[in-house]
C-alpha cells in the first residue's frame, strides 16, 4: 500500500460548527453581499449581505424550535435559491437534521425518500406541493410543509397557508400536514426573538453526531444514504481552504443542484467561508447570461459545462476566421508567462469578455475532462482545478490547488486527508483509499455496507482505481472497480481508459464502453457512441448518412486499437445521435445503458457479431414502428 498525505500551504481559522462558521464570517465581512439572485428569471437582482442572512438564519431556526421541529428530520427540495440556501443553513446551524433531496427525482421515489428518511417537514419549491400533499396523507411522521417561494403559485392554486404557533407540530392534521410559508415563520421567528424568550442560538450542537442525509444517486432501492457529521463538513472546508486560496469578495456562480455534496460544500460553505458573493444561476440557459451580467470570477462546475464553453469558443473563433491566428499565439503567451510576462488579459480580452471578462478560478469534479479542455483555459487566463470525491467523503479528496496544477490529473489529497493506492508497486494502478475527518459517519441504517467500504483501520475503500505519478505525487482516476471487465484471461480492462481515448474525437460526444460474452463464453470489448452529426455533416459539407458515420467510426476505432494492447481493443460498436441516460450530476448510468442495449439486441434476435455500425436510434424507432404496426392489427 502506497500512503500519500495531504500538505497545507495556507493558514485557515479553526471552526467545529457551521453555525460557529457563519458567525465569524458575519463578524468578518458582515456588511459585505453574501447573496445575489432573483426571485424569477425576469425579475430585479436582490441582494443579501452577511449580517441579514444570519438574522434570517435565527428567525428561521427560532420559529421552527417553537413550533415544535427543534429536534427532527427535515428535507429540503428545490431549484437553487436564497431560500434554499436559508432553510439548509438553518437545519444544520441548529435544527435536527437536514435531508437535501433531488428535486429532478420523480414522486415515488421522493415519497420513499422521505419514508427512509424519516422526514418529520419538507422545506419546499411549488412545484413540489402536490407530491409532498400526497406523501403526507400516508407518512404519519411528516407534520409540516414549508413553502420556501409561495409567490411561484399560480393564482388559481394557491394553498390556504396557517400562521405558525408554539408546539404546532404537537400534532398532525389527519391526511395531510400542517401548511406554512417560510416567511410567515420569519416573521414568526423575529416577534420570538424580539420578546427574548426563545432563541435559535442558544441550542447546543454535536459536532460529531448525524448532521446531514444524503441519498446517492442511483434507483431509490439502490441508493445508499451517507450519513455526514458538521466535524466532517467543517473540517473538509478547512483542508479545501488550505490548499485553494481565494479571498473575500469573490464573486461566485451557483449552477450545480444544491442538494449535491460537491456544490453544497465548495460552493454554499465554502464560499461562505471565504466571504465570497454568491450568485444563484438563473438556470442552465442563463448560465453565460449569469457570467456576464455579475461578472463572476469563479465557477464550480461538471465536465460537461466547461466542455461546452470550449466548444463554443473555437466555434466562435472559427466563424470570425480568428482561430489559426489564437492557435499561434497560444505557445508565444504561455513562453512568456515562464519569464514572468502576462499578456493572456490584452490578447484574450476578447475571449474572456465572452464569460463576464472577471472569470479566474474554475473548480472541476464529478468526472475526468480532457486536459487540452483545461490548457486552453488556463492559456487564456482562466485556471480550471480538477478535484476528485464522493458524497462519502465531504465530498473533495484531491485536487489540483494554488500550489500543483497538472492538467490530466487531480492533483494530491487536499490539507491533511491521506489516501492510499493500495498497490505495492510505485506508479501502478489500484484501488483509491481514503482516511481522515472527512469520511463519512457512514451509511444510515446499513451497518454491514458501512463495514464493507470503511475497514478497522479507517480507510475508506473509494471502489475507485487511480495510480499516483512518483515524479510529481499526482493522483490519476483510471477507472471503477464496478464497471471493471474481466476478460477469460483474467485480464482486466478499465472502459474509462478506452471512453477517454474516444472522447478525444471532435465528433464523439459521449461513449460507453462494456464487456458483452459472446456465444463461445468469450467477453469481447464493445462500445456505443453518441455522434455529433450536426458537426460531421459539417465538415463533410452536406447531411451525412449512417454510411458516413460508420466509415469514421470504423478509422477512430483502427486509430485507437493500434494504441492499445490487444486484449482491449473495441471489437464491436453501435452508435447513436441521442444523449445517453444521466445522473442529475451527468454521469451515464452505466447499468441502465448496457440493459437497454441487451433489450435491444434481444428485441432484434442479433448475436454480438451483428451489432457492428447498427444505429440504434433507427433500430428503435423500427421496433416503435412494429409495435404499433401489432396494435393496429
Amino acid at each position: 500500500m502506497q500512503i500519500f498525505k495531504g500538505k497545507p500551504y495556507f493558514p485557515v481559522r479553526h471552526f467545529s460548527t457551521i453555525r460557529e462558521m457563519i458567525l465569524q464570517s458575519v463578524e468578518r465581512y458582515g456588511d459585505r453581499t453574501a447573496f445575489r439572485y432573483r426571485e424569477t428569471v425576469n425579475g430585479p437582482i436582490l441582494a443579501r449581505t452577511y449580517t441579514q442572512f444570519e438574522q434570517n438564519i435565527q428567525q428561521l431556526g427560532t420559529a421552527l424550535m417553537a413550533i415544535g421541529l427543534g429536534t427532527g428530520r427535515l428535507a429540503v427540495i428545490g431549484e437553487n435559491s436564497y431560500a434554499w440556501c436559508v432553510a439548509h443553513a438553518t437545519v444544520v446551524g441548529g435544527v435536527g437534521v437536514v435531508v437535501p433531496l433531488d428535486r429532478l427525482l420523480p414522486a415515488d421515489e421522493i415519497f420513499q425518500l422521505l419514508e427512509r428518511g424519516e422526514v418529520d417537514a419538507v422545506l419546499y419549491d411549488p412545484a413540489f406541493h402536490d407530491t409532498l400533499q400526497s406523501s403526507a396523507a400516508k407518512l404519519p411522521r411528516l407534520k409540516a410543509l414549508i413553502c420556501l417561494r409561495p409567490y411561484l403559485f399560480p393564482d388559481q392554486t394557491v394553498p390556504t397557508w396557517i400562521e405558525p404557533k408554539r408546539d404546532l407540530t404537537a400534532t398532525k392534521p389527519v391526511g395531510s400536514s400542517h401548511l406554512l410559508t417560510i416567511d410567515s415563520l420569519l416573521a414568526f421567528g423575529q416577534e420570538l426573538l424580539q420578546s427574548g424568550d426563545f432563541t435559535y442560538s442558544d441550542a447546543p450542537i454535536d459536532p460529531t453526531v448525524l448532521m446531514s442525509l444524503l441519498f446517492t444517486s442511483g434507483t431509490t432501492s439502490a441508493a445508499k444514504a451517507v450519513m455526514l457529521s458538521q466535524h466532517n463538513i467543517c473540517t473538509e472546508v478547512q483542508a479545501v481552504a488550505s490548499v485553494v486560496k481565494l479571498w473575500p469578495g469573490i464573486r461566485m456562480l451557483s449552477v450545480l443542484p444544491l442538494h449535491h455534496t460537491f456544490e453544497n460544500t465548495c460552493g454554499l460553505y465554502m464560499g461562505l467561508y471565504y466571504g465570497a458573493e454568491i450568485h444563484e444561476c438563473d438556470g442552465l440557459r442563463y448560465i453565460q447570461k449569469n457570467l456576464q451580467e455579475y461578472h463572476i470570477d469563479m465557477l464550480i462546475g461538471v465536465p460537461a459545462l466547461f466542455e461546452n464553453f470550449y466548444t463554443k469558443v473555437w466555434d466562435t473563433l472559427r466563424k470570425s476566421g480568428k482561430d489559426a491566428l489564437i492557435k499561434k499565439m497560444l505557445p508565444i503567451t504561455d513562453g512568456l508567462r515562464k519569464v514572468g510576462v502576462d499578456l493572456r488579459p490584452i490578447i484574450y480580452k476578447q475571449i474572456l469578455a465572452a464569460f463576464g471578462g472577471r472569470l479566474k478560478v474554475g473548480i472541476c469534479g464529478a468526472a475526468p475532462i480532457k486536459p487540452e479542455i483545461i490548457e486552453f483555459f488556463d492559456s487564456v487566463g482562466f485556471r480550471i482545478l480538477q478535484g476528485y470525491g464522493l458524497t462519502e467523503t465531504s465530498p473533495v479528496v484531491a485536487g489540483c490547488n494554488s500550489k500543483i496544477f497538472v492538467p490530466g490529473t487531480v492533483g494530491h489529497p487536499v490539507g491533511s486527508t491521506e489516501i492510499a493506492i493500495d498497490t505495492e508497486t510505485p506508479g501502478e494502478p489500484g484501488e483509491i483509499l481514503v482516511r481522515g475527518p472527512i469520511v463519512m459517519l457512514g451509511y444510515y441504517k446499513d451497518a454491514a455496507a458501512t463495514d464493507e467500504v470503511i475497514d478497522p483501520d479507517g480507510w475508506f475503500h473509494t471502489g475507485d482505481i487511480g495510480q499516483i505519478n512518483p515524479k510529481n505525487n499526482c493522483l490519476t482516476i483510471t477507472g471503477r472497480q464496478k464497471s471493471m471487465i474481466v476478460l477469460k484471461s483474467g485480464k482486466k480492462v478499465f472502459p474509462e481508459e478506452i471512453e477517454y481515448l474516444l472522447s478525444q474525437d471532435e465528433f464523439v460526444k459521449e461513449s460507453l464502453v462494456w464487456g458483452e460474452t459472446d456465444k463461445d463464453g468469450e467477453v469481447v470489448i464493445s462500445a456505443k457512441m453518441v455522434i455529433d452529426k450536426a458537426a460531421l455533416s459539417q465538415k463533410h459539407g452536406q447531411e451525412v448518412d449512417d454510411q458516413t458515420v460508420q466509415q469514421h467510426i470504423e478509422k477512430l476505432l483502427k486509430e485507437i486499437n493500434s494504441k492499445l494492447p490487444t486484449f482491449k481493443g473495441v471489437r464491436h460498436y453501435v452508435f447513436s445521435f441521442q444523449e445517453m441516460v444521466k445522473t442529475t450530476t451527468l454521469k451515464i448510468r452505466r447499468p441502465i445503458e448496457i440493459a437497454k442495449l441487451r433489450d435491444w439486441m434481444a428485441h432484434h434476435k442479433l448475436r454480438l457479431r451483428d451489432i457492428t455500425g447498427r444505429n440504434v436510434d433507427q433500430d428503435s424507432n423500427d421496433a416503435v414502428q412494429d409495435e404499433k404496426g401489432k396494435g393496429e392489427e
